[in-house]
């Protein structure tokens, strides 16, 4: 608990260093802050900096309701600011903030409790952690946006799931799909986690005694097979039931607008260059940056945003790829990288990588496959001589470091 508690203030130090040196460094951007929230009467710029870009949107959701092209966003993590705000009488953007900072704090716990119950060894979990921290994006998960709160529903899931128990795996599957539109994504993941552990009781050998009986008119076996699986049956009904955090947000889309899908029909207006009338494969988009790199202007803002993009894209692509062949080996759920791979993929089919850098921190999978690697890599002879685990991790502070910096002085990261 120390370690991680440590993790949590590092981030924290992170916020404030990047506030103190970034005023100093570059000028400050106007559009898409989060002071617009008070006009004259902001708090401490260290506070609103936190509400930048889409954190704006959530904290006026939570004090003023939906209001034009708003409903892009789920309303899960505005309710339960606008809960703590009434609760407790603070102000809703503080309420956000000890939201999403007590979910990250909760994460790096759960998540080492999960990974535990996998029978990971302490040293890799510690790699796992940090990997986490030390992303180039991971301040968002301090700030007033939904990642924290979200991969904490995922993790929560997943833990009640390795417990067995399907109720509260269901339950809190529902919360993430009430407050990310990939929530709904928790469903499959948690079928296959589901089938993955009752596969292990020999499943696939009970099935096909069962079709030869069934093949001998033997229905009487049938029934008897069904009242047998009766426990089976119920826990799935319990973990199907992780859609209805989806399905109560696009009922009232219905109500209100007519529209069950009108979350992703307001996608456009954001100017994200998202297309929404046909399906893009991933290869059209990698080919659309390969582009991007030779044409756009190396001297506009634009060009760093497609590279970062397009690497985090590329490198997480491979992390899920290489945990799904070597799933076994890195001790994997496939109800994690079924949930991770449609999380990941799912976005890019709009037709760009556009916030997927900060898309990616709910994919813990890839995290752990790259703490794996980099963990492997001190082994091989070729790793221990380009120290290659302290080049990324240093790297990755770095970049964590700079990208604290560009966010909290209004330039759009991800």
């Amino acid at each position: 608990m120390k370690f991680i508690v440590l993790l949590w203030l590092f981030l924290q130090v992170i916020w404030l260093l990047g506030w103190e040196i970034g005023q100093k460094l570059l000028p400050l951007q106007p559009n898409f802050l989060g002071r617009g929230l008070f006009g004259t009467r902001a708090p401490h710029p260290l506070l609103w900096s936190r509400a930048n870009f889409d954190g704006f949107y959530y904290v006026k959701i939570a004090r003023d309701g939906y209001q034009y092209l708003q409903q892009a966003f789920f309303p899960g993590y505005p309710h339960l600011i606008h809960f703590l705000h009434h609760l407790s009488g603070i102000s809703y953007l503080f309420a956000a903030l000890i939201i999403s900072n007590l979910s990250f704090l909760l994460v790096l716990y759960f998540l080492k409790k999960l990974l535990q119950l996998k029978g990971y060894p302490a040293g890799l979990i510690k790699k796992i952690l940090l990997v986490l921290v030390l992303f180039p994006t991971s301040f968002y998960f301090l700030a007033a946006y939904t990642e924290s709160l979200f991969l904490l529903f995922v993790i929560l899931s997943f833990y009640f799931l390795e417990k067995r128990h399907y109720l509260w795996s269901g339950f809190w599957a529902a919360l993430a799909a009430y407050t990310r539109p990939v929530g709904i994504f928790m469903v499959p993941a948690l079928w296959v986690g589901y089938y993955q552990q009752v596969s292990r009781r020999q499943l696939k050998q009970r099935l096909q005694a069962a079709r030869e009986k069934i093949k001998g008119h033997r229905w009487h076996y049938l029934w008897r097979a069904l009242k047998r699986r009766w426990d089976s049956f119920r826990d799935l009904f319990w973990l199907t039931l992780g859609g209805l955090g989806f399905l109560k947000y696009a009922y009232f889309l219905q109500k209100t607008q007519g529209d069950w899908l009108y979350f992703a029909h307001v996608q456009p207006g954001f100017g994200a260059q998202r297309s929404i009338n046909k399906v893009i494969l991933i290869y059209q988009v990698f080919w659309r940056y390969l582009r991007m790199i030779i044409t756009v202007n190396r001297h506009q803002w634009l060009y760093f945003n497609v590279w970062f993009e397009f690497l985090v894209s590329s490198l997480f692509l491979g992390l899920l790829l290489w945990g799904w062949y070597r799933w076994q080996k890195y001790r994997l759920s496939y109800g994690w990288l079924t949930f991770a791979s449609l999380a990941y993929l799912v976005p890019t089919l709009t037709g760009t990588f556009s916030s997927m850098p900060r898309y990616v921190l709910v994919c813990f999978p890839a995290f752990i496959v790259l703490a794996a690697l980099l963990e492997e890599s001190k082994k091989t002879a070729w790793g221990r001589k380009i120290f290659l685990e302290k080049v990324y991790l240093v790297a990755s502070g770095l970049l964590l470091f700079l990208t604290t910096i560009l966010f909290i002085r209004g330039y759009w990261v991800s």
